[in-house]
């Protein structure tokens, strides 16, 4: 495959994972009141969207699921992904890290969740995170804000 047939697999690529996890939150936000089935199985597909993963990957934890995302792109094109991603890591931070925090941010945001920093850090998997989403929308029981 000749590099501008990569570059416009890898653009192709970056723009579904934006579309594709946007209808997912969109799903999502059409429900109020749905299941913790529900809300994990459409929050998984948003997720492994995000991630650029096989909708039928089985992994729960979003750092892992963050690497084996890392390391599929970077075997397409590691310079055209360079070229194409405008994320700027934080220092001294692993890019799965990174991968994550931006997840749980766009999570937050694009199922418009009220801000709960310290509730959002302590999750590891998307079983977690599910139940996160559920109990935001619910309304934290102790909640600091």
């Amino acid at each position: 495959m000749e590099i501008g047939e990569r570059r416009k697999l890898v653009a192709r690529l970056l723009a579904a994972s934006k579309k594709e996890p946007l209808a997912e939150a969109e799903v999502i936000n059409s429900e109020p009141d749905a299941s913790f089935i529900f809300v994990e199985e459409h929050l998984r597909q948003y997720v492994l969207a995000k991630y650029m993963l096989p909708p039928d990957c089985k992994k729960d934890n979003i750092l892992a699921l963050a690497r084996l995302s890392l390391e599929i792109t970077l075997q397409l094109d590691e310079n055209a992904l360079r070229e194409l991603d405008q994320a700027t890591p934080c220092n001294h931070a692993k890019s799965e890290t990174t991968k994550k925090v931006l997840l749980l941010y766009a999570v937050q945001r694009d199922l418009h969740l009220p801000e709960n920093p310290a509730q959002l850090s302590k999750v590891k998997t998307v079983t977690e995170l599910a139940q996160y989403v559920c109990e935001a929308r619910r309304g934290f029981t102790g909640k600091n804000s």
